[in-house]
């Protein structure tokens, strides 16, 4: 089994991004993505925003416009740096913006967001890149400086961010910008720019891509309580068990509330805990599924909670399902008093092996050990992944015999009936000898051990049907020795 309490320490961190200032803690689901889609060749103007630039459809945009472009190629004469894809991870064929900017200082991109929770920190930011070379033939190239403002409906100033100067670099890089500020009392809805402060010429043309918005809060980190650097758990495919899960939440809400969530990763996302609402939830998993499991702790402000634009969340916690796997610890066996055999199990190969009970084994501790019982036995093969901590188990039972019973007769027929003259109390046993011989004493058949049954041929042929004889000595202490005969039918 695995350990199962794990503690959740909320702490504030330095901010993560020189050229930003960004959310200095956790951050919530974002409640504005703005990525501005995908698809093939020119995308389409913009729509529901606002911007000073006029839309250009085609590649490079000249002064005053802008285009909505997946890729740049060559542009004025290779002055641009080629951009292969855009910012966004994974989004084949996704767009950006890319703008030229005007000599006169306006408005790049702006946008409302509503349904906005009071007193709540919320970070808003972009990934911008400025597209000109260093080596573009300009004697002067102007640099992007742009301010990100957000304000009140009635234009109200709420807080502003500048990027500085945005340098041009031998290599096309996008870099984060942004900054957090705190909703004030009774605003729900915000209007947010991105000002163009430099002016045009040689220089000034950039990419935007990846705007968002979204909450802003304490940072909770997720760990187990022996190490709190590490936020995976594992449990076994099938098994059931509970994970206790806790946390410390630092200052930041004056009334905060909580909210367990899970992700049972099956496409239905993030869903609330019903009754999970305080900082200790015990997490219960019965017949775990390779899916794995993720949980979550959702933190605002107590009047807040309802309204999923207001939440912060700590990292996830996973907890992965290591899949099951099955040993076998063979068929049951006979073996003759005082005599060995080998238990033929079968099991995934570097794991931890141990049999039960341990008597009359040559070694308990791997997966095929010799049995020399005194009497009938069963034993439980247990194969543990030290890794996961995952087990199986299987049963064997041998049962030890004072003497042997030998089949009279046998039909070699291929019908899958009695093909074979097996003795069961032999098969395995290796210091046993068996011989078998015509009617003229001719020997048709011998084995030194017996490891499998007899098929009534010699030379890869049947035998002609008739009466055979044997003589078999198992080398036990008493009653070795065994003579008869047996009838080979077609």
């Amino acid at each position: 089994m695995f350990k199962k309490f794990l503690t959740l320490v909320c702490v504030l961190l330095s901010s993560i991004y020189v050229v930003a200032q960004v959310c200095n803690g956790s951050l919530g689901d974002p409640t504005v993505v703005i990525n501005f889609g995908q698809g093939a060749g020119v995308g389409p103007p913009l729509s529901g925003v606002s911007t000073g630039y006029q839309f250009k459809n085609g590649d490079c945009p000249d002064d005053g416009f802008y285009s909505i472009l997946n890729r740049t190629n060559n542009c004025f004469s290779n002055s641009w740096h080629t951009l292969t894809e855009d910012h966004t991870p994974d989004d084949t064929n996704g767009y950006m913006m890319v703008v030229n900017a005007t000599n006169n200082s306006g408005i790049f991109y702006s946008f409302s967001v509503v349904n906005l929770c009071p007193k709540t920190n919320y970070e808003f930011s972009s990934f911008i890149i400025n597209l000109i070379k260093p080596t573009a033939p300009c004697g002067f190239i102007t640099k992007p400086n742009i301010t990100f403002s957000v304000e009140k409906t009635d234009g109200t100033v709420i807080k502003t961010f500048d990027t500085g100067f945005i340098n041009e670099g031998n290599n096309p890089e996008w870099k984060k910008y942004g900054f957090f500020f705190e909703t004030p009392t009774g605003v729900s809805e915000v209007v947010l720019k991105m000002i163009n402060n430099s002016g045009g010429g040689c220089g000034n043309d950039v990419a935007i891509d990846d705007i968002t918005f979204r909450p802003c809060g304490p940072v909770i980190l997720a760990g187990s309580s022996s190490n709190i650097s590490s936020n995976t758990l594992r449990i076994c495919e099938n098994e059931d068990d509970i994970f206790s899960l806790s946390a410390v939440v630092s200052s930041g809400f004056s009334t905060p509330a909580y909210q367990w969530q899970i992700n049972l990763n099956n496409g239905d996302g993030w869903n609330d805990i019903a009754n999970s609402t305080n900082l200790n939830y015990a997490a219960e998993i019965k017949n775990a599924n390779l899916n794995g499991y993720q949980f979550r702790l959702a933190v605002a402000e107590r009047e807040n909670m309802n309204s999923k634009s207001c939440r912060v969340f700590s990292e996830p916690i996973t907890i992965e399902t290591e899949p099951k796997f099955t040993v076998n610890a063979g068929t049951n066996l006979s073996v003759l008093e005082n005599q060995s055999i080998n238990l033929n199990a079968i099991a995934p190969t570097g794991l931890q092996y141990q049999w039960s009970p341990s008597v009359y084994l040559s070694n308990p501790n791997i997966l095929n050990p010799i049995v020399k019982p005194l009497q009938s036995t069963n034993y439980t093969l247990t194969v543990t992944n030290l890794s996961t901590s995952c087990t199986a188990q299987d049963d064997v039972f041998v049962s030890v015999e004072t003497v042997i019973k030998i089949p009279n007769t046998f039909t070699p027929n291929d019908d899958g009936v009695n093909d074979l003259w097996v003795i069961p109390t032999l098969i395995g046993n290796q210091q046993v000898d068996i011989k078998v011989f015509n009617r003229y004493g001719v020997i048709v058949y011998k084995s030194k051990g017996y490891q499998k049954a007899w098929d009534a041929k010699l030379n890869g042929k049947i035998l002609p049907a008739g009466m055979y004889y044997y003589i078999i000595d198992t080398k036990a202490p008493t009653n070795n020795l065994y003579k008869g005969s047996v009838l080979i039918v077609k």
